[in-house]
């Protein structure tokens, strides 16, 4: 059985709070922007498009993270293995 990483949980935990807030802050703070860009109120597209692009980079960063999380770990359980 794999052991969790505390380390591992803490970006989780960040990199959720992160969106959470960036979700929020973008939509609550967005309200005050009263341009038009198309037809469409600037505001509508910081949320509709913002949104979209942090979860992406989000996920990018977790997805690097665990990457190299996963090979150190992989490194040192086939060092246990040759003792």
């Amino acid at each position: 059985m794999k052991k969790k990483s505390p380390m591992a949980s803490w970006v989780r935990a960040s990199l959720l709070l992160l969106w959470a807030g960036g979700s929020f802050g973008v939509c609550f703070f967005a309200r005050d922007l009263g341009q038009v860009v198309a037809g469409w109120p600037i505001n509508f597209w910081f949320a509709a498009q913002g949104g979209v692009l942090m979860f992406i980079a989000i996920v990018m960063v977790y997805a690097g993270y665990m990457n190299r999380h996963d090979a150190a770990a992989r490194h040192e359980d086939e060092g246990d293995r040759a003792e």
